[in-house]
């Protein structure tokens, strides 16, 4: 009888993957360097332009890498919870992506009253994290006229939480697949921005929480996510 692989050996199994991974990019990625340093001079135009494809290719992995360990890590632990100012994540987030909000002129609107809620605080970051990244991220707007708000209220015994922003918007092929690994990335591939698991994390986070994530979108107009978490 076919047995299923359950999350937590699925989690090692990524875990060890990741870690056999590293050695293989740092080499490539550290012998490209030297190329590049001190023998650069012997290579002609499209020789140079290679070895600087190598190097940034190697990088770029050593960043997916890094991104997939710390994901891994991060659903793998359990989640732990304890009274945290939501104020005080939410000020922690805009900080980590300060230079997205000052480079685009970005309009963040926040609430001035936010609740101290009942949540891992690691995760709860992250979660929200994501999904205003997402937001500072897909946009076309010029400079001055983008705009995300944070928005709060009640849901029953739950809090709600919604990210608003007015960006490209997400067509609706897509709308269901966002939450899902590699969902984001279907979005824009033409922006580089990376492989796309930001908001599958953040729904992941959410529901070990006992939160529930929705995606509400118009192409070209914006994109609202929204998500509940207890108390």
């Amino acid at each position: 009888m076919e047995q299923s692989v359950d999350c937590a050996e699925l989690l090692r199994f990524f875990s060890v993957l990741s870690h056999d991974l590293k050695s293989p990019i740092f080499a490539v990625d550290g012998f490209s360097e030297l190329l590049l340093t001190d023998y650069l001079e012997h290579l002609d135009e499209e020789g140079q332009d290679f070895l600087k494809r190598i190097r940034s290719s190697s990088q770029h992995m050593k960043r997916v890498l890094d991104d997939m360990s710390h994901m891994i890590k991060l659903l793998g632990r359990p989640t732990v919870r304890r009274p945290t100012p939501l104020r005080e994540i939410v000020e922690e987030v805009l900080l980590k992506y300060n230079f997205l909000v000052d480079e685009g002129g970005v309009r963040v609107d926040v609430p001035q009253e936010m609740p101290t809620v009942n949540v891992d605080p690691e995760k709860m970051r992250e979660a929200i994290g994501e999904i205003v990244a997402n937001a500072l991220f897909f946009t076309d707007r010029p400079k001055g006229q983008r705009e995300v708000a944070i928005e709060l209220s009640r849901d029953g015994d739950s809090r709600r939480l919604c990210v608003r922003d007015n960006g490209i918007g997400i067509d609706s092929r897509y709308v269901g697949q966002v939450f899902e690994l590699g969902g984001m990335s279907k979005l824009d591939k033409q922006r580089g921005g990376g492989p796309g698991y930001g908001l599958f994390l953040a729904k992941r986070l959410i529901e070990a929480h006992g939160g529930k994530i929705a995606v509400d979108s118009t192409l070209g107009q914006g994109t609202t996510v929204c998500f509940t978490i207890p108390g």
